[in-house]
């Protein structure tokens, strides 16, 4: 699973987070459930947490 700052796909499903529109691909929609955005110091990024039971 990956994260990526372009354009929504025409199939993507935009939602707004926290003021935030947000493209999700609906195959892996499922996945994302439970997760939360992050800046990661350690990562020097953004990083996705949470949900590790449902991953890839």
């Amino acid at each position: 699973m990956g994260l990526a700052l372009d354009e929504p796909d025409e199939k993507d499903k935009v939602v707004t987070i926290n003021e935030v529109s947000v493209a999700i691909d609906p195959d892996i929609e499922p996945y994302t459930e439970d997760l939360t955005l992050d800046f990661s110091h350690e990562a020097n990024g953004l990083v996705l947490l949470g949900n590790e039971s449902n991953c890839c």
